[in-house]
């Protein structure tokens, strides 16, 4: 059974973090508490003292009761509420604080007093109010009721019915624990007293709380109002002489001490089928809501670089003058007159094709065409990310996710600078294709006689260019343009050899292009933390549940 224990913590842990709302992270919290301050603990050791925890809303005399059954002042009683910040135990000095109550006492969360008047073999805690208007001390109430091996559960007449307490109510129910019943400020007359406890008597049954009485039978105390003792800032001892009967025969009998720890340890396994199939279901529909989500993302996506391949394809984002530049440069006109009385000629002509004059504009045209390719990726991640974010908007799971990244509205800060990098890796990499292209073809002195930038940044654009789309002036300059640089780049390296390297150099930048707007999409996926492979997940946590329920806790 442990290693059944230990893998549903460490699924329970996972859950806890990476649960895509908070409802789904408190069921994971809730019940990775339970499991790990009270069942694997209990499992472990069924003869370790008895943790009674004493539950009630604010102002319903749970303090005074622990005082009743400490006989003695332990407890704060006032009219400040919550008067109970801490959890405050009373356990005898031959008892041991068990590791998940000694953590919580680590956390400042718990007073220990020590004294002859605890009983052996049972700890009581008196619990913050659940009611509180503290979150904190409420925190600490259900921490305390999933540590708890029996419940002492203090109401009054006029707040029984209330909708907080049967919250607690029934999460006990869920988790099994055995559960005795004090109903504090109750009126004189016995007939109102009695009709109030059948009242009650009739929702816990109702609700099915009514099963978890200790042993047989459900014990509801009720207490008048005027039934205190002053000496110990309690309620009167006759008063709740019941309560106080079955902690003394317990603490008195060890092997019905230990039996109750095993039936409500039997109780807590068979309670944590529930939970656990409740935890998968929803793991399900957060799956399917996972691959709707990551759907509606991958249309968007897959939409936009649709469109930055068209603009690439088409050669439409370089901007004329750049290409006009470089135009000018290469002799483009006299060398397509050249070309079209044959591409046999061009070798004769490459040297004296560019311009002599002025330095080559190589480093101008690259960073001018990255750029523009830069902006033009920038600004169709931009829109997905926009289009993305809106289609999740209608999600609670994708509401959840654009609140702990409320970035993904729109394209990330460091796509820009990624991108630069990874175009001036790409270029520099044609650059010494380039020169390792020419040394083996025995091109190298036709490209050391131009620079390997300027052939490079002609092969850059060769992978760039394409007319289809342009027109007017634009078409002829992009025309003239790619048609010189393809045209030198075989008369030097053959025209076979120069179509696989332009192929594979335009492959290398999709990908780099592709790669960006992946990890763009990514960041949806980061903040949904749902898998949509979980349903390996939910099914192994059906199947604990069912094992666990089956096991024999002795």
């Amino acid at each position: 059974m442990q290693d059944l224990l230990s893998e549903l913590s460490a699924v329970l842990a996972e859950r806890v973090i990476h649960a895509p709302g908070p409802d789904e992270e408190a069921r994971a919290r809730t019940l990775r508490a339970h499991l790990e301050e009270y069942v694997i603990p209990r499992h472990q050791d069924l003869s370790a003292p008895l943790v009674v925890v004493i539950l009630g809303s604010t102002g319903a005399g749970k303090s005074s009761l622990f005082n009743t059954l400490a006989r003695a002042n332990v407890s704060r009683v006032g009219v400040l509420r919550p008067t109970t910040m801490t959890g405050q135990v009373l356990l005898h000095p031959g008892d041991s604080l068990p590791a998940p109550l000694q953590a919580m006492e680590g956390e400042g969360l718990l007073e220990i007093t020590r004294h002859e008047r605890g009983r052996q073999g049972l700890m009581l805690i008196d619990a913050p109010d659940f009611d509180s208007i503290e979150a904190d001390n409420r925190a600490l109430a259900r921490r305390l009721l999933e540590a708890a091996d029996l419940v002492v559960y203090v109401t009054t007449d006029t707040r029984y019915a209330d909708d907080v307490p049967w919250a607690v109510l029934r999460r006990a129910r869920e988790r099994g624990v055995p559960l005795l019943f004090v109903i504090n400020r109750l009126p004189r007359d016995q007939v109102d007293r009695d009709l109030v406890i059948e009242d009650f008597r009739r929702l816990l049954t109702a609700d099915g709380v009514g099963g978890l009485g200790l042993g047989d039978s459900l014990e509801i105390v009720g207490i008048a109002k005027e039934e205190l003792d002053e000496a110990v800032d309690g309620l009167d001892a006759n008063a709740v002489a019941p309560i106080t009967s079955a902690l003394d025969h317990l603490a008195a009998d060890d092997e019905d001490r230990r039996n109750l720890a095993r039936d409500a340890l039997d109780r807590a396994l068979s309670g944590l089928r529930g939970p656990i199939d409740e935890m998968a279901a929803g793991i399900d529909r957060e799956a399917e809501s996972a691959l709707q989500l990551l759907a509606k993302r991958g249309a968007a996506y897959e939409r936009h670089a649709a469109i930055i391949k068209d603009r690439i394809d088409r050669g439409t984002f370089l901007r004329s003058e750049v290409l006009r530049e470089w135009h000018d440069y290469v002799g483009a006109n006299r060398v397509a007159r050249v070309i079209s009385e044959g591409v046999g000629k061009v070798a004769a002509v490459i040297r004296s094709a560019f311009n002599p004059g002025p330095a080559a504009p190589d480093r101008e045209v690259q960073d001018s065409a990255f750029s523009d390719l830069v902006a033009l990726v920038v600004s169709q991640a931009d829109e997905a990310a926009a289009e993305t974010a809106s289609s999740w908007a209608s999600s609670p799971y994708g509401v959840a996710a654009l609140e702990r990244d409320p970035l993904l509205w729109g394209v990330s800060d460091g796509l820009a600078g990624s991108l630069d990098r990874a175009l001036d890796g790409w270029a520099a990499g044609i650059s010494g294709e380039i020169a390792e292209m020419g040394e083996n073809l025995r091109g190298f002195a036709k490209v050391a006689s131009l620079g390997v930038n300027v052939v490079g940044t002609g092969a850059i654009l060769a992978v760039f260019i394409h007319t289809g789309g342009l027109t007017g002036a634009e078409a002829g300059i992009a025309a003239v343009t790619a048609l010189v640089n393809q045209s030198l780049l075989e008369a030097i390296f053959g025209e076979g050899n120069v179509q696989r390297f332009v192929d594979s150099s335009r492959e290398k930048l999709n990908l780099i292009v592709n790669g960006a707007l992946t990890d763009e999409a990514d960041r949806f996926e980061s903040a949904l933390a749902i898998s949509p492979d979980s349903a390996t997940v939910a099914e192994r946590l059906r199947q604990i549940g069912l094992e666990l329920s089956l096991q024999d806790p002795a």
